[in-house]
Parts: C-alpha cells; structure tokens; sequence
C-alpha cells in the first residue's frame, strides 16, 4: 500500500515550518507586551500597606501611596532567587546613588520576615525591606516571575514593569527619562 503524500516529507516538512514560523511571529508581538507588564503601564500604581523589616523604621507599616516625593522602585524578591542576589546589589548602589530622588523598597514575598531581615544584613543592603507574606503585593502587581522590578513615578503612576535580572544602565536611562539625575 503506498503511504499518503500528507506523511511524506512533501507536505509535512512545510507544513510544520510554517507552524513554527507562525508560532514565532506570535511570540515576536506578544513577548513585549508580558515583559514591560502591558495594561499596567501608566496606571496608578496599586496601593499596598507592608511591615518594614530592615533598613527603616523596623515594625512599622509602610503605605505606597505615602510615597509619592520620589520615584519609588518596587523590588520583588526572595532568598531562595538567585537573580535577585544578583539585582539586589545594583538597586543597592542606586538607592545609594540617587537616595535624594529614588526610594528603593525591596518587597520579599512569601517568606519568614526575619529570614528577610538576616539577608538584607548579610547583604548589606542600605533600602527599605518589606514583608509581603501573603503575597498581597505581588498579585496586585502580577509579579509571578522573580525579580520583578517595578518604576513608579512621582505621581504614583507605573512606568515601567521589568520581569527578571535587568542590568543598572538600563535602570540608570529608565530613571533619567523619569527625571532623575
């Protein structure tokens, strides 16, 4: 019996080039969009209340929307994470650096705060730490991939939404665009 032209390489072979062609199209004009966090940008920014861990006023709450004199960034992370061992040291220096403009509060999700508190020591982070243990914050900023960095402006509006490792140059232009110097 002779096999059907579908199960040759005549008809098949195309058939899934186009497919993955297709399939990489889409992924070209959806990617975008999922990583620079879409319908959140330029909405205000979700409000949240947290307790400060380490590097501030220790048991106290802070409330985002307290926060509004500076650009804020929101820094979602955890111990476990290692790329946000490795971001954690260049927000650092940027808190450092534009401490009179930028407000850095790093917001550790998920975990024991005093497990929080023993890694930013350890680290020698210098911003705020604040507990997210039920997660609250991180659903309302959708940030399931860790880090997430989000850039709010001075009128409580998001800028930006970056998912994963992001370099400090491109923090650095994002906050000069943002006003920042």
């Amino acid at each position: 019996m002779a096999e059907p032209e579908f199960y040759s390489g005549k008809v098949l072979y195309p058939a899934i080039a186009v497919l993955i062609a297709l399939s990489a199209l889409f992924g070209l004009a959806i990617m975008p969009r999922l990583a620079d966090g879409g319908e959140m940008l330029d909405q205000p920014a979700p409000d949240f209340v947290l307790p400060v861990v380490a590097n501030g006023d220790t048991g106290a709450q802070l409330k985002l929307s307290e926060q509004r004199e500076k650009i804020v960034i929101l820094d979602f992370w955890a111990t476990w994470c290692q790329p946000c061992a490795m971001q954690a040291p260049i927000l650092d220096r940027i808190a450092r650096r534009h401490r009179d403009q930028v407000l850095v509060l790093g917001i550790n999700v998920g975990e024991d705060p005093q497990k929080a508190q023993r890694y930013a020591e350890m680290k020698g982070l210098s911003y705020p730490i604040l507990a997210d243990t039920e997660g609250e914050a991180q659903t309302a900023y959708d940030a399931t991939t860790l880090p997430t960095i989000v850039l709010i402006d001075g009128t409580g509006k998001i800028k930006t939404v970056v998912r994963g490792l992001v370099r400090e140059s491109a923090i650095e232009r994002i906050l000069q665009n943002l006003g920042a110097s």
